[in-house]
């Protein structure tokens, strides 16, 4: 079984989306402290004037970092109405607007409480747009050594679902011990190259947006034939 590992992200860039296309089963890390410069919380999109601005969800600062990403609660209920009314303002004359908010504007009107549960929707939607057939399943449901860090925590989370292959990206290589692998466990990484599109926003490309820039000017169909081409 070949497993990636990552936590979940605010409708993903498209090189997380590649990385769980290219597994065979994508473990959402929610057990994890979340961190302000993370994408769990928030990610960018375009304006209609071309500048990358962050919609970002608030979330209870205290004492966040001792606890997991799957406990945060949301702090006020007006993100939703602001988030909306952005992409609106943003989006809503590209080709294919009615067609993806078709998709995803429940996540704008649901109910929430904790903040996983808001990124986590909003990551199933995106999988589903681009219809892509990866099993999910959560570091939470796992049985694992808790107190293991960084590159040990990869190698327990690889144990507890019964991995033989771990799909890690690049960034990785910084804390990944490679000599801790090979013991029925191989090690590869996604190398993702992000793909060109025409931006309705922009006249000049703007990369690491999150997947609903790709979505609204391309379509699901075309957005996916595009991903699978990397």
């Amino acid at each position: 079984m070949l497993l990636s590992i990552h936590q979940p992200s605010y409708f993903p860039w498209l090189g997380l989306l590649d990385k769980i296309k290219n597994s065979e089963v994508y473990m959402i890390m929610d057990e994890v402290s979340l961190t302000d410069s993370a994408f769990q919380h928030r990610n960018l999109f375009l304006s209609a004037d071309g500048k990358s601005k962050y919609l970002t969800i608030p979330f209870t600062k205290k004492n966040y970092l001792q606890r997991p990403f799957k406990d945060l609660e949301i702090t006020e209920k007006t993100w939703q109405i602001k988030h909306l009314n952005f992409i609106q303002n943003s989006y809503k004359k590209h080709p294919h607007y009615k067609e993806v908010m078709e998709r995803v504007e429940f996540i704008f009107h649901k109910d929430y409480n904790l903040l996983a549960d808001v990124v986590v929707d909003s990551m199933k939607a995106s999988i589903e747009l681009f219809g892509i057939d990866t099993k999910i399943v959560y570091q939470s449901q796992m049985e694992y050594d808790r107190g293991a860090k960084k590159g040990d925590l990869v190698l327990e989370l690889l144990r507890a679902v019964g991995a033989d292959s771990y799909l890690s990206g690049t960034g990785a290589q910084a804390y990944l011990d490679e000599s801790e692998f090979g013991h029925g466990i191989e090690l590869r990484y996604n190398i993702f190259k992000h793909p060109v599109y025409s931006q309705k926003n922009s006249t000049e490309f703007v990369s690491g947006l999150a997947c609903l820039d790709i979505l609204f000017n391309l379509g699901p169909a075309d957005a996916r034939e595009l991903l699978l081409k990397n």
